[in-house]
């Protein structure tokens, strides 16, 4: 155990040595990040989809051939049992250590920017300001026809939305469908963000989830160092120049108190 600290200790101050040299640097968080906040992933042992099954990919389409279908089904709770699971889940969660040593790093000038593929919310509750939450938020909802946005807070709605003010677009939760293409305005901000990186932070993801994933090696190919912090091995791995096998709130609190 002394043995297996003392190389985290080493490993973690390399990361904090390649970020403070680096110009740009923008983490991308994923699951891992928001298991430590009571938050269940889909995969894996004890896995929301292990324990009731992976759910359909077509969630988009079928919401698209009946909005208001889906709304009724969805606002009287007709819906899969891992859905409310990971709903009641949500409501609980309250950022953890790791997503405030993020707002310290931030806060310091030593980390531009957070994509994050989680939905809840979690990072903007810390006090992070530059973020980008890539397959949106679920206190949000988002009009499909022009990408307008409405904070819903605290409430939850007991009936289908009104379509949009703006546009008249059909309405919908702002997180992303199975089979719901990335925001083009979402995505073409992320896109931003890695080009203009040279240090990358790869966090709590299996980096497996594609669009958003594709970003990382996207940012390897333009030549940015690569620190991952996961405790176990993912397919980005092997590219990575630093790899901290630790939980994110305990590796993130380590690496920001270098600063």
């Amino acid at each position: 155990m002394q043995a297996e600290s003392h190389l985290q200790h080493r490993e973690i101050a390399e990361a904090a040595s390649i970020i403070a040299s680096s110009r740009y640097v923008v983490a991308m968080t994923g699951a891992g990040m928001s298991v430590e906040s009571g938050i269940p992933t889909f995969r894996g042992r004890d896995g929301l989809w292990t324990r009731y099954g992976q759910p359909k990919m077509d969630g988009f389409k079928r919401f698209n051939d009946d909005p208001a279908g889906w709304w009724e089904r969805n606002l009287n709770r007709d819906i899969d049992a891992h859905i409310i699971e990971l709903r009641d889940a949500l409501v609980a969660a309250k950022p953890h250590a790791g997503h405030h040593a993020l707002v310290q790093l931030e806060q310091a000038g030593a980390l531009n920017h957070v994509i994050t593929q989680n939905i809840d919310g979690l990072d903007s509750r810390a006090g992070l300001r530059n973020l980008i939450e890539i397959h949106g938020n679920r206190s949000r909802l988002r009009c499909l026809g022009c990408g307008e946005r409405q904070s819903l807070g605290d409430f939850v709605p007991t009936e289908p939305p009104d379509p949009c003010q703006r546009c008249g677009g059909v309405i919908k939760f702002d997180t992303v469908m199975f089979g719901e293409p990335i925001p083009k305005d979402t995505m073409a901000a992320a896109r931003a963000e890695i080009d203009q990186a040279d240090c990358i932070l790869a966090i709590g993801t299996s980096a497996s989830v594609r669009p958003a994933s594709g970003l990382l090696w996207i940012a390897r190919s333009q030549g940015a160092t690569l620190i991952e912090i996961n405790p176990h091995e993912t397919s980005l791995t092997s590219i990575c120049d630093v790899v901290v096998r630790a939980e994110a709130g305990d590796a993130l609190n380590r690496l920001a108190s270098f600063w």
